[in-house]
């Protein structure tokens, strides 16, 4: 599995392009609609977009969905159940705070739970940041997809709408102690780091 980060949208959010050896892709987070940089890679390495998962609700993680489902109106929109109403409603996902405008998304999707798979990843429960963040883990190349749950020497902030700090702990520590040390962590908003050296950061933290 190939993995490459697009920096969009006002945040300069990480969304990132995953693709196997039959050109299938999958696109985590959408955060703006100027998406010439993903679409000219798409054509440039003969990719067949097929979804976009989406980590979370918030404006700078959706804020795209839009305009890449007009351009491919056969791909697949998946969000956690929970986040459901963030796709509709401004005051949960903050679009105006964030990009200016409310936004929303009104057409088809699919709720993803944990244990779910999708495109080779598990799907993980990983409340906190927002109460349906979810991190996506691929076992064959060892790599997460932790969107705003956990970053390079931080974590995502838990004082916004459905957020918790007892639940990011929880979550924090799940995905610390459940996957390998040498896992690869992408996440949206800093490089790349490994899970090992998060979990010794995030226990000198006091985090759990």
């Amino acid at each position: 599995m190939k993995i490459k980060a697009f920096p969009l949208g006002s945040y300069m959010t990480n969304c990132y392009l995953v693709w196997n050896d039959k050109n299938e892709a999958s696109l985590f987070d959408c955060s703006d609609s100027r998406l010439q940089s993903i679409l000219s890679f798409i054509k440039e390495h003969n990719l067949t977009l097929k979804n976009v998962i989406l980590t979370h609700g918030h404006g700078d993680h959706i804020g795209g969905i839009n305009e890449i489902k007009h351009i491919f109106p056969d791909i697949k929109i998946y969000i956690g159940k929970e986040e459901e109403k963030f796709l509709t409603d401004p005051s949960l996902n903050l679009s105006y705070a964030i990009q200016g405008y409310d936004f929303s998304y009104t057409g088809d999707f699919t709720p993803l739970k944990e244990g779910d798979s999708i495109f080779g990843f598990e799907v993980i429960d990983t409340p906190g940041h927002t109460i349906g963040s979810k991190c996506f883990y691929n076992r064959e190349s060892n790599f997460m997809i932790s969107g705003d749950t956990l970053f390079r020497r931080s974590y995502g902030r838990y004082d916004l709408p459905t957020g918790s700090l007892s639940q990011l702990q929880k979550s924090l520590k799940k995905i610390c102690e459940n996957y390998p040390e040498d896992t690869i962590v992408y996440s949206a908003h800093t490089e790349p780091t490994l899970l090992g050296e998060e979990k010794r950061v995030l226990k000198s933290q006091g985090m759990f």
